[in-house]
């Protein structure tokens, strides 16, 4: 059942995610919260010149995808500190009580080793005119940007073509 989860949850990315001749930048809006579980935290980096970007939008998923795979989240810590990760977990969903408290409370049980961004009115996907994919806001979707430029789609859900694409994205 877990696995069937896992591709799930990376099959929504796989089919969600733009490709470069769609997008150009990536921005993200100004006056949204960061958010951490404490100094395990490592801090947002918004000025690195590269960023993975992750977009999540709680009104259709869970946090799970954060906790589900914790060694692939403390390697891109630990082996690649030049790219700045940024998480951007979007909306609120109050039926399912998923709301600022839920995601502290998530990261801090996946012991999540970046903080994130909260944005519950759902900023992100507007300010970049993100375009649904499996779902109807696209719940997940991931990219690569080189100077906020977007540069590919990382495919997090594809372990070999995350590879294949992070090798790409680290010799530029």
């Amino acid at each position: 059942m877990r696995r069937i989860l896992i591709s799930l949850v990376f099959l929504s990315c796989f089919f969600g995610c733009k490709e470069k001749s769609e997008r150009e930048t990536i921005r993200i809006p100004e006056g949204l919260e960061v958010v951490g579980y404490g100094e395990n935290s490592k801090e947002l980096c918004l000025s690195c010149p590269k960023k993975m970007i992750v977009y999540l939008n709680l009104e259709i998923n869970s946090m799970l995808l954060f906790g589900l795979q914790p060694d692939f989240w403390t390697e891109m810590r630990d082996k690649y500190p030049e790219i700045g990760v940024v998480c951007v977990i979007a909306g609120q969903n109050t039926e399912k009580k998923r709301n600022r408290a839920y995601v502290i409370r998530s990261l801090e049980e996946a012991r999540f080793p970046f903080q994130v961004i909260y944005d519950p009115e759902n900023k992100f996907f507007e300010t970049n005119e993100l375009k649904p994919g499996i779902n109807p806001k696209s719940s997940l979707q991931t990219f690569f940007t080189k100077n906020d430029e977007f540069f590919s789609s990382p495919e997090i859900g594809v372990p070999e073509l995350y590879k294949l694409r992070l090798e790409e994205f680290l010799k530029e």
